[in-house]
């Protein structure tokens, strides 16, 4: 055995240990024990691409995780055998803990990537596919400017023309990625969806062919819609695209056009860039060829926990846990509670840890004055950056009286927890996991 095998062996088995010590101790055990392993073979990552068929990398700002997760039930439900980062670890060491946990041989791996290490992790596994959502601001600290973060990943990806590129059409940004020698599969939504006129920040308002400022004939959210330049430049043409949708008893009720058939299918999460999720996810089991009935049956049926619209029931109450970090998703989010008619009370956390990004000033770019609505009669503020919510708040003339700043985050938790409404839980990524276990410790003991 050669030496680089014995790092491999090595690594793995450690790494192994550790998963397995830390999961008997109740810790997450998401990205340390591919942190360890990483650390013993800085290959490890390369070494593992062979135990795949095929590799399919998921990246952008928002909905990585969701559509990460719709993938693999896709493929796992049409009799694939698959391994993925279905967690939301989509940094390598997410990535190597994912196989240090189920490690064999698989049809697929089907792993989130974050957009900030998307080169480095397409160079380990060189995918045979790459999905790319969209490109929001997010994280400035660490990523810079959104023009950056694209450039970086086409850089990337330029000089191989083997990997299918599955692209949302409907962000400019994302249709740079056109001039690729790539086989390129387009999705969108062909039409407006949410009626009601909402401002919203278009984070791409240049074309970038030719400069100039790029018009609209509608937008879905932030810059995601029907746009043109008189350049020439403007959404590809679908190959998959939802033509209508309307959310309706807590249903997305979908009509998606593949080629000359229609195929209607539910979704039970609420939020349009959930519509995106679902045509991204139904473009790739269509480009894996997969039938549309199974894709439909699958989709209709899937349920995702771990913080994204996950919805717990306390003492005949909804509990909804909804992960934010930026301004566009955290926006679609105030839309969603806004369209909510029942009455309720909102726990906003904020945190300015490394994974959150230490720069808060995102804050001012979200529409906090869409909950100024009465039937919002509480809002606690809370996490490390509390304060800068509050003053956020302030500015958007939600009354002082509604709003109670608790910093630390176990008793706002159980704050929250005891009123008798429907209760909305939006917290920044390092706040996400700790609350879900302690609603989860709240359900659990019932105290």
């Amino acid at each position: 055995m050669n030496l680089e095998k014995i790092k491999f062996s090595l690594a793995l088995f450690v790494g192994r240990l550790v998963y397995l010590f830390m999961k008997i101790l109740g810790l997450d055990a998401t990205t340390f024990p591919g942190k360890v392993v990483l650390k013993i073979d800085p290959q490890f990552l390369i070494k593992i691409k062979n135990r795949f068929k095929k590799i399919i990398l998921v990246t952008g700002t928002n909905g990585k995780t969701t559509t990460n997760n719709l993938i693999f039930q896709i493929i796992t439900k049409s009799g694939y055998k698959a391994l993925g980062n279905l967690e939301g670890a989509n940094l390598r060491t997410g990535i190597a803990t994912a196989f240090i946990r189920n490690p064999s041989y698989y049809d697929f791996g089907v792993f989130e990537v974050d957009e900030g290490i998307f080169p480095f992790v397409y160079k380990d596994l060189k995918p045979h596919y790459v999905v790319i959502t969209n490109f929001f601001r997010d994280q400035l600290d660490r990523y810079g400017e959104i023009d950056t973060t694209v450039e970086k990943i086409k850089g990337a990806i330029k000089d191989s023309k083997e990997h299918i590129l599955i692209l949302n059409a409907d962000d400019p940004f994302v249709s740079r990625f056109s001039d690729l020698p790539n086989r390129k599969i387009y999705y969108g939504i062909g039409n407006k969806v949410r009626k009601k006129d909402t401002e919203e920040i278009k984070e791409s308002i240049y074309c970038p062919k030719c400069g100039k400022i790029l018009k609209y004939e509608f937008f879905n959210y932030a810059q995601l819609g029907r746009y043109f330049c008189e350049c020439g430049f403007k959404n590809p043409d679908y190959d998959y695209y939802i033509l209508s949708a309307e959310y309706k008893e807590n249903y997305w009720l979908i009509h998606i056009k593949d080629g000359d058939e229609d195929v209607f299918l539910n979704f039970r999460y609420p939020g349009v860039y959930n519509l995106y999720n679902v045509i991204s996810a139904y473009s790739v089991g269509r480009v894996l060829g997969i039938d549309k009935e199974i894709l439909k049956n699958i989709i209709s049926n899937f349920s995702f926990r771990l913080g994204r619209l996950e919805k717990f029931n306390l003492e005949g109450y909804e509990r909804i846990l909804v992960l934010v970090k930026n301004p566009a998703g955290y926006n679609q989010v105030l839309d969603t509670i806004k369209d909510d008619p029942n009455e309720k009370v909102l726990l906003l956390i904020l945190n300015d840890n490394v994974a959150d990004g230490r720069d808060v000033s995102w804050i001012w770019d979200v529409d906090f004055e869409k909950i100024k609505d009465d039937n919002i009669s509480t809002v606690i503020c809370s996490g490390t950056r509390a304060e800068d919510l509050l003053v956020r708040l302030k500015y958007a003339e939600i009354p002082l009286n509604k709003i109670i700043l608790e910093n630390n985050l176990n008793t706002a938790i159980l704050k929250i927890l005891t009123f008798k409404a429907k209760t909305y839980i939006l917290p920044t990524y390092t706040a996400l996991f700790k609350s879900r276990k302690l609603i989860m410790k709240r359900l659990r003991n019932g105290t």
